[in-house]
């Protein structure tokens, strides 16, 4: 009963997302970059800044239901988009890496508050100490959450040439193809958000519709799909700074 209420709060916020603007300016969608939700927080200073613990989590969530936005997965927004739809009151949250908490973590609060995200997820640490397992990562399809590629190794693309990236981001989408099976992923997440001109290339070759850096900014349209910007959240912000990022 408790999981289909949240399928429910789900479908609820998708229909309310995508509906187009009408005689207002559109400021476009802020994709949201986590690392981490976890209780542990590391002691080392980047670590730390990565780690978002579970209580401010549930707190943004919580706020993003008290303001009736809706928390949609990339492929939903860039989806939208292509279709000249203009989300409103819309955030898209996403997970970078795969670590176990994205599972044990993340993904309970996300269904109690009846939100969805996007996991990018390097598949090459995928069933490693402290990262999720296939099985995990089926758990998250399963509960609406998109599971989309973040490299095999988590390399640094724009430092590989034609046929390292090849086998950075092709090996992430084979693995993905042969372990998760269904849809392949259409969205892309660069490692530290870097890319050079052959990555672009090379995304559109692989079938990937929206790739995001860690350029900030909001998303306003698909002119450049393989450039799209983030809004990091870190340990230490504020509900107040949350907002302000949340905010188009």
């Amino acid at each position: 009963m408790k999981n289909a209420r949240a399928a429910g709060c789900v479908l609820a916020a998708f229909a309310l997302a995508v509906t187009p603007a009408r005689g207002a300016q559109w400021l476009g969608v802020p994709v949201l970059m986590y690392h981490r939700v976890d209780a542990q927080v590391p002691a080392d200073a980047v670590g730390r800044d990565l780690t978002v613990e579970p209580h401010a989590f549930e707190a943004q969530l919580r706020l993003l239901r008290a303001r009736g936005i809706a928390s949609i997965t990339a492929e939903t927004l860039a989806r939208a988009i292509a279709r000249g739809l203009r989300p409103q009151r819309a955030v898209v949250l996403t997970f970078d890496d795969g670590y176990e908490d994205a599972a044990t973590t993340a993904l309970p609060l996300l269904v109690k508050y009846g939100a969805r995200a996007t996991f990018y997820v390097s598949s090459g640490f995928v069933g490693t100490p402290r990262h999720v397992s296939w099985k995990q990562l089926r758990a998250l399809r399963a509960a609406g959450m998109e599971v989309a590629c973040h490299g095999t190794e988590h390399l640094d693309l724009s430092t590989l040439d034609r046929a390292g990236q090849m086998r950075e981001a092709g090996g992430c989408m084979r693995r993905f193809a042969r372990y998760l099976g269904g849809t392949a992923p259409i969205t892309y997440a660069y490692p530290a958000g870097k890319y050079d001109a052959t990555t672009l290339g090379i995304m559109r070759g692989l079938g990937i519709k929206a790739a995001f850096t860690e350029r900030p900014g909001t998303v306003t349209d698909l002119s450049r799909p393989y450039e799209l910007p983030r809004r990091r959240v870190r340990h230490d912000d504020t509900v107040a700074q949350f907002e302000a990022l949340v905010a188009p």
